[in-house]
């Protein structure tokens, strides 16, 4: 994921936080300034990153939710005006389009398989809530705002156990980037064998001494990447959404 470079947190409240389990009081401390130092030195962008704990995702509750090299387009979003959108159903339709080269309906719904019928009443509510706007020609465009820049990064802190961090990374992944586990002192062969399970995943690992994993460059699906944009739009704004009645699942 190219260089790291160590860049300024600034940590933002979610809005929407769900709270959670908390870790135990005496370990929390000092594990959650190793996740500011590990999100501080994440790879990719050149400005801040963004660090918001306890963020509500399209799949489980990260610790630390990071965006690195995507204030500029944060703020094109909050300056779009357009409530966040969260349903699947909303960013599969948005990821299918551009936002210079306009596309029919018929080659959006075969794009995404699904029948003209049911793309109907999505393209209604995207386009009522000015997330798509269709030419004098009834092509249709998606606002440059949902195109999104930067990486999404899902940090877990775990004091001991690294296996359970691994299985939730990995449901980050669904929509985020990458995930990154920050682990406690667990010892040379526990950090060891953690590292081997992170590095077939192509994830990160940090502790006390830094890296030692680095997270590797990787995109999941475009729908799912959007998606998991926006759910961080919704937790860093005051702005209703689109696709509130979703439920956020938890692993």
């Amino acid at each position: 994921m190219g260089d790291c470079t160590m860049r300024n947190v600034i940590t933002v409240t979610s809005s929407a936080s769900l709270g959670g389990q908390r870790f135990q009081p005496l370990a929390e401390t000092a594990l959650h300034t190793l996740a500011h130092a590990a999100a501080a030195a994440l790879p990719g962008g050149t400005d801040e990153v963004l660090l918001v704990p306890e963020m509500p995702s399209p799949l489980g509750l990260p610790d630390f939710t990071a965006l690195v090299g995507g204030q500029e387009w944060l703020s094109v979003r909050r300056r779009a005006g357009i409530q966040p959108i969260l349903a699947e159903a909303d960013c599969i339709v948005l990821s299918a389009l551009h936002s210079a080269r306009p596309l029919s309906a018929d080659t959006v719904a075969r794009r995404i398989g699904w029948s003209f019928e049911s793309l109907g009443p999505v393209l209604t509510r995207l386009e009522r809530a000015g997330a798509v706007c269709a030419t004098p020609g009834g092509a249709l465009l998606v606002h440059p705002a949902l195109v999104p820049q930067g990486s999404v990064i899902a940090l877990e802190v775990k004091v001991k156990d690294w296996q359970k961090a691994v299985f939730q990374g990995r449901a980050y992944r669904t929509w985020a980037h990458n995930y990154v586990i920050v682990l406690g002192d667990v010892g040379q062969l526990a950090e060891r064998r953690a590292a081997e399970r992170v590095s077939d995943d192509g994830a990160g690992l940090y502790s006390a001494s830094g890296w030692v994993i680095r997270p590797r460059t990787r995109r999941p699906a475009a729908a799912s990447s959007l998606r998991g944009f926006e759910y961080l739009y919704a937790a860093t704004s005051s702005v209703p959404t689109l696709g509130i009645g979703e439920q956020i699942e938890s692993i």
